[in-house]
């Protein structure tokens, strides 16, 4: 601004004045633009420090310097050039947030500048001109003053109140940090199988930078790993979602991933732990999940999708509670595997659904997508209302997959470019592809022997033997009476294609029959984690565990038996029988 008022002068100093004073007033600008940009220089290049302040002073006394002596050359203090020092007054007091005591002591330079310079330059001065222009300059000084002394207490709470944001947000951001470096080696892909392996994908909503590291946190957690279970072995994943944002949903997964991470370990070092079959293994880990999170009496919840997958024949065993939908793709389309949600949240308090295990065959070369609901947590552009609307349509992730091909890169970019992702978003892709099954396993498969002892016939595998042809060997042996030949048989049938569910209920009626009560709860319980509501299967059950002393778990299952059928005569029967453990078998042949 100072140079710029040079052409002012033009049209201010008076004709009779101009020739001998424009030259003088334009020097005098240039001095003082030239002194100010040196000091610009300085300080663009030099760190803050407290000699700061003495540059507005050394400001202020130059550029008031120069007003103060064009007003001595046009008559001092006749002059009207003294409301340039206004100007330099407000400039500096206002616009530099420094409190009143620097203010004041910046105005008195500029208030003794003009009273020295003009009394002895001004021999022929009028009191009453001096003490108009000081009225004014004294006016400017106060108003200044007081309006920097107000500005300088707000930018100071302000800057207080920053400082106490920046240091909890420095704490906040800390705390997350810890919490991410915990929560990062919980969420990991260990499967490590040719023949079905998995991938994952997460990006939590939460973003943060602490220090030199930029990190994110929330609630999503993928895991996957291999269990051996009755000798096969299984690539067991989990796809969750813990309930609440940030910090909560992350302690809800660290709690989850410290829990089944156990579970697994147990499951690789005790050999008890993998004498299960997969559907007891399922139970067995969604009971001890439930547990752990009810003791935080419903303030911790966690959504998931939970299930292993048979390495060798590619059945999928899982469980899903009230997680998004897995998702098939084949053959370029894509579909849900369920339509309907059966268990609620883990952790959720007083559940009183019937446990069960949902099967799906997988086909070579077949995807399984699993995610949270970030995958449908999208604001996409609604041209009926002419801005962004939350995704309504349930059918949205299918097309999602299809765009993306059934792969976690093209799924995540279509759903980018579909609209705003406003939540955590985890994915998980499950393919099969049992031509990667190398020579060893299947050298493995082959030696797998037969182990007829205590009644018992696991692992008596033979892969290449057609479905059709042991269901007739079955039918057969069952016809001619030979019963070890039909459990020998059928045995190696639900080993080979374990899918086939009805043969578990055949097994538990016929080793009822045979007397191997033991084998028959086995196989009975596998089919009842399949299918809880099988009237005659719960009869079966009964009857075994109570001609092996259960008679609590006997009882258990007639109520409900009785809960489908309250009239029904064999459990009636059964429940009379319960007192005598040498009862006559009341089970029927269907």
């Amino acid at each position: 601004m100072v140079p710029i008022f040079g052409g002012l002068d033009y049209f201010i100093i008076p004709k009779e004045y101009l020739d001998e004073n424009l030259g003088y007033f334009l020097s005098l600008r240039a001095f003082a633009s030239v002194f100010v940009l040196i000091q610009y220089v300085i300080l663009r290049f030099s760190k803050p420090n407290a000699w700061n302040t003495v540059h507005a002073f050394v400001f202020t006394f130059v550029v008031g310097g120069i007003i103060t002596l064009m007003t001595a050359r046009l008559g001092g203090f006749e002059s009207s050039y003294y409301a340039g020092l206004n100007l330099v007054l407000i400039a500096v007091n206002l616009f530099l947030p420094w409190n009143a005591v620097k203010g004041a002591l910046n105005s008195g330079i500029i208030l003794v500048q003009y009273i020295v310079v003009n009394l002895i330059f001004d021999n022929d001065y009028k009191l009453i001109s001096i003490i108009n222009n000081l009225y004014f300059l004294a006016g400017t000084m106060i108003i200044s003053v007081t309006i920097a002394h107000f500005k300088f207490n707000l930018t100071k709470s302000e800057f207080e109140k920053m400082d106490v944001i920046s240091t909890l947000k420095s704490q906040q951001d800390g705390d997350y940090f810890l919490t991410s470096l915990v929560l990062q080696p919980l969420s990991l892909n260990l499967s490590k199988s040719d023949i079905v392996p998995v991938e994952f994908f997460t990006s939590q909503k939460k973003k943060f930078t602490f220090k030199n590291w930029t990190q994110e946190i929330g609630g999503d957690i993928s895991v996957s790993n291999v269990i051996t279970l009755k000798g096969r072995r299984y690539v067991v994943f989990v796809n969750a979602d813990a309930m609440g944002k940030s910090l909560q949903g992350a302690g809800g997964a660290i709690v989850f991933g410290a829990v089944f991470h156990a579970m697994i370990q147990r499951t690789k070092m005790l050999e008890a732990n993998q004498n299960q079959y997969p559907e007891r293994w399922l139970r067995n880990a969604v009971i001890e999940l439930q547990k752990t999170f009810e003791s935080f009496d419903g303030a911790m919840m966690i959504s998931l999708v939970i299930g292993l997958v048979d390495e060798e024949s590619g059945l999928v065993y899982y469980i899903n509670a009230e997680h998004p939908f897995p998702v098939l793709y084949r053959d370029g389309r894509a579909s849900f595997i369920d339509s309907q949600m059966y268990f609620r949240k883990i952790g959720m308090l007083e559940i009183k659904s019937r446990f069960f295990v949902s099967l799906f065959q997988l086909q070579p070369g077949d995807k399984l997508i699993l995610g949270s609901d970030g995958r449908e947590d999208l604001m996409v552009f609604d041209p009926s209302i002419g801005g962004k609307s939350m995704v309504e349509d349930e059918n949205f992730f299918l097309h999602i997959v299809e765009q993306g091909k059934g792969e976690l890169k093209g799924i995540v970019l279509a759903l980018k470019d579909s609209g705003d992702i406003i939540d955590d978003l985890s994915l998980v892709k499950i393919s099969f592809d049992p031509a990667n099954r190398n020579v060893e396993s299947e050298n493995s498969l082959r030696n797998s022997f037969q182990n007829s002892e205590n009644g018992t016939y696991t692992n008596g595998r033979k892969p290449t033997e057609d479905l059709e042809t042991l269901k007739d060997l079955i039918s057969s042996s069952s016809k001619n009476g030979d019963i070890e030949e039909s459990i020998r048989v059928a045995m190696r049938l639900v080993d080979v294609y374990p899918g086939e569910s009805n043969y578990f209920y055949f097994l538990a009626k016929t080793f009822n029959r045979h007397r191997d009560y033991k084998e028959s709860v086995e196989q009975g319980e596998r089919f009842r984690y399949r299918q809880p509501d099988h009237v005659n299967n719960l009869l079966v059950l009964s009857d075994s565990y109570r001609r092996l002393g259960n008679r609590r778990r006997a009882e258990l299952l007639l109520n409900e038996v009785f809960s489908f059928e309250p009239q029904n005569q064999t459990a009636i029967n059964l429940l009379g029988k319960l007192k005598n453990h040498n009862g006559k078998n009341l089970i029927k042949s269907n």
